[in-house]
């Protein structure tokens, strides 16, 4: 009897779910859930996409609102401590209503975030916009359905970076032990903006701890060397609106960056986001190189797996959603479209590709995430980025170009 019952209950489930519209909420220019704002301007406009499982019958709708509190809720899932954004300073057209039409899935309303006296730079402020007021029609399966968030930084007055909305960036992985990070300051436009936008520490290690019997976070003394003194050697560069990320890759153990378990990457993805937040980084850059086979009898290491690759990413995206992950699509750091059902759009944001090539996209992902061309300037390879490889790059929507090795 008690098995017929549980049939029967997951019988009525499944035909309960056919018949029911399930919303969610995505940011409506990058159908993100959680979405990035960088206010280089007075006002930042963008959508809030409200989306159904199927199409209505006829027209339904609901309304959206900033749910301050949930981001409590929220802080608390990322073991984050993000403010709530002014929430004067965030207005949305029509009065937050979402109308979705017969025989469409989906509808959008304008949002649109002002910036204001108060802010604080350095500091990540949040919008929790939730549906609320919706139609009879509509399900509401759980709070992350029904949420969104927009992380919110000042950046107005760190713009000699910001070259535009939509503009292609340069990213640069810099060689620790012979350069000075302040070099990078030297490489600028014809229009005085900084060539630069992301640059790399290359590189700290991933190794493994044989006392504590786990991977841990090692930096060789130049890196060490610019992180602390990061006020006089780092802060500038991000002053001036460029990115400084933290490189990690193997070092010749069996702690490897695509070789932990869910349970290793969620505690080294932790110590990944303490980093960032101790020496006020904008996020990480992760290479899987130089590792060795793991000790499977260690509860922190799994085999070597794209999928265990792409958990690290996954797990860090989720302890600092505000920073930026990123990899070089080399060894098994790429190559998995999602992790617990959660498109890789949403935890990777930057990938380089290899010498010589152009990234590919996976998942939603498209190739304004990518690198459309990765060369190397000490050793004089990979490409040289001319006018044709340029506007061929460009028609090509990539987002950004690469370079390694800064010798300065």
């Amino acid at each position: 009897p008690y098995r017929r019952q549980r049939q029967m209950c997951i019988r009525d489930r499944i035909i309960f779910d056919i018949y029911e519209n399930n919303a969610y909420l995505r940011d409506g220019k990058s159908n993100l859930v959680s979405k990035v704002v960088e206010l280089h301007g007075e006002t930042y406009a963008t959508t809030v996409k409200m989306g159904l499982s199927k199409t209505p019958n006829t027209a339904t709708s609901a309304k959206v609102k900033i749910d301050a509190a949930y981001l409590e809720t929220y802080n608390k899932a990322h073991n984050t401590d993000f403010a709530l954004y002014p929430q004067d300073l965030v207005t949305f057209a029509n009065e937050g209503i979402l109308t979705v039409n017969a025989n469409t899935k989906s509808a959008e309303v304008e949002m649109t975030i002002r910036a204001g006296e108060g802010l604080q730079e350095d500091k990540t402020y949040a919008i929790p916009v939730a549906i609320s007021d919706q139609s009879s029609d509509i399900t509401i399966k759980d709070e992350d359905a029904k949420h969104c968030i927009y992380l919110v930084k000042d950046m107005r007055n760190a713009g000699d970076a910001y070259k535009g909305e939509g503009v292609m960036q340069g990213y640069l992985f810099f060689e620790v032990n012979d350069v000075n990070p302040l070099n990078t300051l030297s490489f600028q436009l014809e229009n005085g903006k900084l060539l630069w936008d992301v640059v790399v520490l290359f590189a700290a290690n991933i190794n493994y701890d044989s006392e504590a019997g786990r991977p841990y976070i090692k930096c060789n003394p130049n890196v060490q060397y610019l992180l602390d003194n990061n006020e006089t050697l780092l802060q500038p560069l991000r002053k001036r609106g460029i990115k400084v990320l933290l490189g990690l890759l193997g070092n010749h153990d069996m702690a490897g960056l695509a070789q932990l378990s869910t349970e290793g990457a969620k505690v080294f993805a932790r110590e990944v986001a303490q980093y960032c937040k101790a020496y006020n980084l904008d996020g990480v850059n992760y290479d899987d190189e130089y590792s060795l086979y793991p000790d499977l009898g260690n509860p922190s290491f799994a085999t070597p797996s794209a999928q265990a690759g792409a958990r690290l990413c996954y797990e860090t995206k989720q302890v600092m959603p505000d920073k930026l992950v990123t990899v070089f699509a080399y060894g098994n750091m790429y190559g998995v479209e999602s992790v617990d059902g959660v498109d890789v759009d949403e935890w990777i944001d930057i990938v380089v590709p290899n010498y010589g090539s152009a990234a590919y996209p996976l998942g939603n992902m498209d190739k304004w995430k990518c690198a459309g061309l990765a060369a190397e300037f000490n050793l004089h390879g990979g490409g040289s980025l001319d006018s044709y490889g340029a506007q061929k790059i460009l028609s090509g929507g990539y987002g950004s170009v690469s370079y390694t090795h800064l010798r300065a």
